[in-house]
């Protein structure tokens, strides 16, 4: 006959298992009452170019901090905003520093999400998971789960939010999904950041940048590797049969 588990002991394990789904709930409501959900736009960024600049040449490290904490907190609240604050971060810090901190940004979010869906999601959620329309993904996470979502993250129209939710509900590995989260951030954000860099010098050149500025190098280069990355992801997907169609 087991021994019941006292009643402390059982409120500290409830509360353990729902505080990442709380804290990642209120990350949400405040990001969205705060407005910052719907201020962050390229327009925003260029509007107010000067006084960002300002703050980030007083205070390069605390603007860093802030920039990699704002980018982690929206990737959890599952906040479509990464693409701007990618182009931003190499706008603001240069493309080198703005890729490293997108790249930690992304993963901590990532990671943020995972941990809550993990915690949250009961032993029904699973069984359904794996029963359901997203059987496959399971099976993925099962038979290979480091290559199966470095695939997942490299692949264009991938559903990043979801992976999160997908792979912490299925129990993931941590270790494989914290690597090929980290890994496969590191092309995209390296892409994106040389292109917002090269937009800020736009910018800087021209209030009103017209479409000529697209035959420049420093952003042609950036939109042909883009082009070639997602070529190669999206035949990487078709030859391991993945896709983003399996989240829809």
């Amino acid at each position: 006959m087991t021994e019941a588990e006292p009643p402390v002991r059982k409120a500290l394990r409830a509360f353990a298992r729902w505080t990442p789904a709380v804290l990642l709930i209120a990350a949400t409501v405040w990001l969205y009452a705060s407005g910052l959900a719907t201020d962050i736009s390229l327009d925003n960024i260029q509007a107010h170019e000067i006084r960002l600049r300002a703050e980030v040449a007083a205070t390069p490290l605390l603007a860093l901090a802030v920039f990699t904490i704002l980018y982690a907190v929206a990737t959890a609240a599952f906040v479509p905003v990464g693409l701007v604050l990618m182009l931003a971060g190499g706008f603001l810090f240069g493309p080198l520093v703005g890729t490293l901190a997108t790249i930690v940004g992304s993963t901590a979010g990532a990671v943020m999400a995972y941990l809550a869906a993990r915690f949250a999601a009961g032993d029904l959620i699973r069984d359904r998971l794996a029963s359901g329309r997203l059987r496959k993904l399971v099976e993925g996470f099962e038979r290979a789960p480091f290559r199966y979502l470095l695939t997942l993250r490299l692949v264009p129209l991938s559903p990043f939010g979801l992976v999160n939710v997908a792979a912490g509900c299925a129990r993931a590995p941590f270790q494989a999904y914290l690597a090929a989260t980290a890994l496969g951030a590191v092309p995209y954000s390296l892409i994106y950041s040389y292109l917002g860099d090269g937009l800020g010098e736009a910018f800087l050149t021209s209030r009103t940048p017209t479409a000529s500025i697209l035959l420049t190098p420093d952003i042609a280069w950036p939109l042909t590797a883009l082009a070639v990355v997602s070529l190669l992801t999206a035949r990487l997907s078709r030859r391991d049969r993945i896709g983003a169609g399996n989240l829809a």
